[in-house]
């Protein structure tokens, strides 16, 4: 079977399973203020939004607020708010059930896109068809893929443009033509048009080229130039328009106070801390830590070209003093996982099954916790509990201004506990909360079973934070908060089921097509 069969096979699959097991939560946080960009965009044809964010943002001489996050994140967003519109047109009240769905389609495309990506890039490092395949629905289902496909954040976004960059810059360096080039310059430009951190990522990439070829890759710059200038021009302009400077981002005043983490520390904290550690949230990554050195051995351009482009991006992240949060895992990591991946993929025909079996099976099951419930439940569960336990941190120094309620969000002195105390363990935290909403729990009675009293006898009031607490399938939407449109629900759930048993069904043809051929048996002897 052909790569592209394969290609699509994964595609259909993972979107269909994206799409089923997708939330019943709108837009929260920074995707809420990319989601009103674009809707100020789409249907006021302006740039600014109703609010602040951060909140202590000025607004500009007009009084008017814009969002700091990159166009292309807003853009994203606009079909599934042209698809929420049309809804609304046939039926008004159906956007409360209407909203958390469209807004939900773009992380599902981007992170089939991303899937599809990683397993051409397996392809292009000459992994057997069935190799590829299997390695491929790892990462879509037993990685943190699968939960940030579930979320309206633009980090599954930011992970489709740096595997499809990634595979682009193997790709022109296996081929350095003029046609490699336009696709290393699209997916550069899109990759930069979605978050400006990743520039040094690029220029590492271009460098590991330059350096890989010499001179033959001047004659590549007008064509990759001919796709890339463009998303590069769009976002200086969107910054001339919002912030007066092609080269400001509204960010800018920031970084004098959330800049200069020891990046020692925050890298330890992103891949080994007990709270928030990326081999915690994607287990099959520590399986691919035994494929290491067949990777380095056997795939040393990869291996460097990972180094070029994704070493300067988290170097860059590492002397950042906030960690991505309120948010589920390392999110700041969230790129690079497709690309790590790469190293369980070069072991699996060489592992023993059991071990496979075992990392996949916990792999999903820290999956199917993160998208039960939306991450900010247990964080404020979390904060609360340690504040009576602990005690009131001091934010008269926070380097984020503090919010009306008390907290600084963010800061230091309100989610330490999520990357460094294993009573607040976010993963266990999830486990406990998901098991006591479901047994129908009410607040004490949850809180006697709760995780930190493996460390303490006290008592606490988690009552408000607790009753907030909902499980986030889209089903819900319309079983329990639009039950008037239970018709409507059971339709595009049967939709979503057939959609699933039929990717379901290409994939599992396309993986026996893929199985190499069985060995001849040897003729049976005469007589």
């Amino acid at each position: 079977m052909s790569d592209r069969s394969l290609a699509r096979a994964i595609f259909v699959t993972t979107l269909a399973v994206y799409l089923l097991t997708s939330g019943r939560e709108p837009p929260w946080g920074d995707a809420n203020i990319q989601y009103m960009a674009a809707e100020s965009m789409l249907k006021r044809g302006a740039l600014d939004i109703p609010k602040a964010w951060p909140d202590d943002l000025p607004p500009d001489e007009h009084g008017k607020f814009y969002s700091t996050y990159p166009l292309m994140t807003s853009v994203a967003q606009m079909p599934g708010i042209v698809l929420l519109e049309a809804a609304a047109a046939i039926s008004p009240p159906s956007r409360g059930l209407a909203k958390p769905l469209t807004s939900h389609l773009a992380c599902s495309l981007f992170g089939a896109l991303a899937c599809v990506l990683f397993f051409q890039l397996c392809r292009q490092r000459k992994l057997a068809q069935r190799t590829a395949l299997f390695a491929t629905g790892i990462l879509a289902f037993g990685t943190t893929i699968w939960v940030y496909a579930h979320y309206s954040y633009s980090e599954i976004a930011q992970t489709a443009m740096f595997t499809g960059f990634l595979l682009s810059v193997l790709r022109t360096d296996e081929d350095p033509t003029p046609k490699q080039a336009r696709w290393l310059g699209l997916y550069a430009g899109l990759l930069f048009s979605m978050k400006y951190i990743y520039a040094p990522g690029i220029l590492g990439g271009v460098a590991f080229l330059a350096w890989r070829h010499r001179t033959r890759v001047l004659p590549l710059i007008p064509h990759a130039a001919l796709t890339g200038v463009p998303f590069l021009i769009a976002s200086l302009v969107y910054n001339y328009l919002c912030w007066g400077s092609p080269l400001s981002t509204g960010y800018t005043p920031y970084f004098a106070t959330y800049w200069g983490e020891n990046p020692l520390i925050s890298l330890w904290g992103t891949f080994l801390s007990p709270g928030k550690s990326l081999f915690l949230y994607s287990p099959p990554l520590i399986l691919g830590l035994v494929g290491i050195p067949r990777l380095v051995r056997d795939h040393r351009a990869a291996c460097l070209a990972i180094l070029a482009i994704a070493g300067p991006v988290l170097l860059v992240y590492s002397r950042y003093k906030l960690n991505g949060d309120w948010a589920w895992g390392p999110r700041f990591a969230v790129f690079v996982v497709p690309a790590f991946a790469l190293s369980f993929a070069v072991v699996l025909d060489h592992v023993r099954r059991w071990a496979v079996t075992a990392f996949v099976v916990l792999g999903v099951c820290v999956q199917l916790l993160g998208i039960s419930l939306y991450w900010d439940h247990f964080i404020r569960i979390g904060t609360e509990v340690r504040q009576q336990w602990l005690g009131q941190p001091n934010r008269k120094g926070a380097i984020i201004p503090v919010r009306a309620d008390g907290h600084c969000d963010s800061c230091f002195e309100d989610v330490h506990q999520m990357e460094w105390l294993p009573p607040f363990q976010p993963i266990l935290g999830q486990w406990w909360l998901v098991r006591s909403l479901l047994a129908g729990d009410d607040a004490a009675h949850a809180e006697a079973n709760a995780p930190w009293h493996r460390h303490t006898k006290l008592a606490f009031n988690i009552t408000d934070a607790y009753n907030r607490a909902r499980l986030d399938w889209w089903g819900m939407l319309w079983l329990v908060d639009f039950p008037r449109y239970r018709g409507v629900g059971l339709i595009l759930l049967a939709l979503m089921l057939g959609a699933t048993v039929g990717g379901v069904i290409m994939w599992i043809r396309a993986r026996r097509a893929a199985a190499p051929p069985s060995p001849p048996r040897d003729p049976a002897p005469a007589g």
